[in-house]
């Protein structure tokens, strides 16, 4: 149910000025704060200067839905309508005059809002909540309404000065509101600064531990590898010596052969720890998933354990093949790993008893290896000590049997790599149990089989050299000397994969170690020359191993033999040899300008281009005495020593004096110097005809009319 109020017709200006008025008075009369009474004065002024201004026959209806408590007010009109409603509403809508702009600010000031139009006229109805409390009753409103007809309406004067005070106290607490938000603008630029701080300096920490890990990984990867090939000719020496290949040995001769035999082998054990370690830690350890079933695995240990068993007859070694064990889907490299570090320390530490290795369904889809001795058992303050690298125990009971302390933190890293972990169980004199719960199925990012993983695909400049080899040390020793070659280096970790990418690519030669995973090669060698005998190009095949099979090698096909660990220069020669490549032509490039260098390096990447560079002159004559360049591409305006002094020199030496020089300069040169160069037999290009979509034609075609072209085969 709705009750009219009172109307205000608008016949000039000064209806709507009382419009605005009979608003405010309303409100006022209906409970409405001082805040709610301008917005609402605001609201109907706006909309009734509307009305008056763009249509006729406007007026401003006020009433009260009892049944909804709410004040609702309509302006209406017989104007023409609006025709560009819906661009006004959307706020897209702009005019000099401000139409739409009191709309939208209208419909943002009021509960609701609502707009019929049409070319019959417009009718606005706004509507506000009426002040919670007591329901107003219609005696309530008869009251209201007698008190609002007895009110005079003021003068339109009184009107603005009130409309002004308004505005002046709307724009006070603007001002307080601004200066609170600058106030917490200033509090939060400075917590932002020092937010900003201690980033930096986290980030300063975090790259700090981050290149002291690198660092650390590093040391021991490089460190690992030096005492690699001393300690295997130590321990090969040895061998020599025991087996009395060079004569018979004294008896004190052979316990002193011995003693340097097993401090090898305990050294180089340490060694492939530390690699191990350095690997894990630099995050480059592959995960190579396959099922097995728990007693493939214990058969295995058993045959990798018997030394170890030979070397300590007062204990047994047993192990219970659990029964419904469930096949793993994981590394079994690794989880060999694992158990061989638990059951060799089990082995060391227990003077007499038994050492006896289980398996069992653990929690949450794993399985649970425990290793348990009978030993000497560690305190329970050094179980998790035991897992830090380089930890040893200082402890009397422990004196005799002391370890490298780096197998139990790599079982653990191993352990967390597969998604699982490892723990122990020990008292002194009463034995210890490890434990390995790893995962029955590996969920890693590297789950995926390496067959499953993107081929290497050969550049568009380089010469494919195809590397078969399971070792990754391998390739990363022969990359970095490749990456500066004419040849770029394919590698692949098995036989599969290069037929896989044999098939899509065509190598200028192939690099093969002779045993993969164990197994030889040679049938892979012979389906490789079958492969290649009826093509145009028959692809040469070098084969690789630590065993002396040359014979063997070439008569299954090989082309060369080459004995581990290869001389990058050695196998560099063979295949330029191999596939008839000459050396790369080795060009100088000489300029002070760093962007210049790195434009001329991008236009002359090349595989058969070999390039050096200088910053000065002096360097440059220095580098063509050390270098012997095939030819140099000098800048004439360089600080110190200029080209000019450059190329007199080159040419007062009898060695120099015919090298081929290409002056490249964004200088416009006279005729006098034209001559000069001329006259010591260079060339020139302008820097300017780089700067065109043909750059590489025509510097590579500068480089041919000196004599520096690509090889032919």
């Amino acid at each position: 149910m709705t009750t009219s109020v009172d109307t205000v017709m608008l016949r000039n200006e000064r209806d709507v000025v009382v419009a605005r008025q009979r608003a405010r008075d309303v409100a006022a009369l209906l409970g409405f704060d001082n805040r709610q009474q301008i917005r609402l004065a605001t609201a109907v002024s706006e909309m009734a200067r509307n009305a008056f201004r763009y249509a006729r026959n406007g007026k401003v209806s006020f009433a009260v839905a009892l049944d909804a408590q709410r004040f609702e007010i309509v302006i209406s009109d017989s104007g023409p309508g609006i025709s560009n409603l819906d661009e006004i509403l959307e706020g897209r809508y702009r005019s000099q005059t401000g139409l739409g702009l009191g709309i939208i600010g209208t419909k943002r000031l009021m509960d609701t809002f609502t707009i019929e139009t049409g070319g019959s006229g417009t009718r606005i109805t706004i509507g506000q909540a009426l002040a919670g409390g007591t329901p107003l009753l219609p005696h309530h409103l008869q009251g209201i309404i007698k008190d609002l007809k007895a009110r005079l309406p003021e003068s339109p004067y009184e009107e603005i000065e009130r409309q002004n005070q308004e505005l002046l106290k709307v724009l006070e607490d603007l001002r307080a509101r601004q200066e609170e938000l600058a106030l917490l603008n200033s509090e939060l630029e400075d917590t932002n600064r020092g937010v900003v701080a201690l980033y930096a300096e986290l980030d300063e920490r975090a790259d700090y531990l981050r290149r002291a890990s690198d660092l650390k990984s590093s040391f021991l990867s490089n460190i690992s590898h030096e005492f690699r090939t001393p300690l295997n000719s130590i321990a090969s020496l040895a061998r020599i010596l025991l087996d009395r290949m060079d004569g018979p040995l004294t008896q004190e001769q052979e316990k002193q052969v011995r003693f340097m035999a097993d401090a090898a082998k305990s050294l180089s054990e340490m060694v492939n720890d530390l690699l191990d370690l350095a690997k894990v830690e630099a995050g480059k350890v592959k995960i190579r998933v396959k099922t097995f079933e728990v007693s493939e695995l214990f058969s295995a240990l058993k045959g990798m354990l018997k030394p170890l068993l030979a070397d300590n007859t007062s204990v047994d070694l047993v192990f219970e093949e659990g029964s419904s064990i469930p096949p793993l889907h994981t590394d079994e490299g690794k989880v060999s790993q694992i158990l061989r570090n638990f059951i060799s320390n089990a082995l060391k530490f227990t003077p007499k008893g038994e050492v006896r290795v289980s398996a069992e369904p653990g929690v949450n889809q794993s399985i649970l290896f425990k290793v348990m001795d009978t030993g000497i058992g560690i305190a329970p303050e050094h179980h998790e000590t035991i897992f830090q690298e380089f930890t040893q125990i200082d402890n009397p009971f422990q004196e005799n049997y002391r370890g490298t302390g780096l197998g139990l933190p790599l079982c653990r890293n191993l352990a967390l790599l597969l998604g699982g972990k490892v723990w122990v169980e020990s008292e002194p004199g009463h034995g210890s149990a490890f434990h390995a719960e790893i995962p029955m199925v590996y969920r890693g990012e590297a789950e995926a089989s390496p067959a499953d993983e993107p081929l290497p695909v050969p550049e568009f400049h380089r010469l494919p050299v195809l590397l078969v080899e399971d070792n990754p040390e391998i390739f990363s020793v022969l990359e970095p000397y490749f990456r500066r070659s004419e040849f770029q280096l394919i590698y692949v970790q098995s036989m599969d994969r290069a037929q896989q990418w044999l098939a899509r690519h065509n190598p200028e030669a192939i690099v093969s170690d002779i045993y993969l995973d164990g197994s030889p090669c040679w049938d892979f060698f012979a389906s490789l020359k079958r492969q290649y005998r009826n093509t145009e190009k028959e692809v040469p095949l070098i084969a690789i191993s630590i065993y002396e099979e040359e014979s063997r090698a070439l008569s299954a096909g090989a082309d060369v033999f080459l004995k581990k660990p290869l001389p990058e220069d050695l196998l560099m020669r063979e295949l330029r040899r191999l596939t008839g490549r000459q050396k790369p032509r080795r060009v100088l490039l000489v300029d002070d300008n760093d962007l210049e260098l790195y434009i001329l390096r991008e236009l002359l990447d090349r595989s058969w281009l070999d390039l050096v560079e200088a910053r000065s002159g002096p360097e440059a004559l220095e580098l063509i005495s050390s270098e012997h360049p095939d030819a140099v591409i000098l800048d004439l305006m360089m600080p110190g020593m200029t080209g000019f002094e450059v190329l007199e020199q080159l040419r007062s030496s009898e060695r120099t004096r015919h090298l081929p020089v290409i002056v490249y300069t964004s200088r416009v040169l006279s005729g006098e110097e034209k001559q000069r160069l001329e006259r010591m037999g260079a060339r020139m290009l302008l820097k300017g005809d780089i700067a065109t979509t043909l750059a590489p034609e025509v510097i590579l075609n500068s480089l041919e009319r000196i004599g520096i072209s690509e090889p032919r085969t």
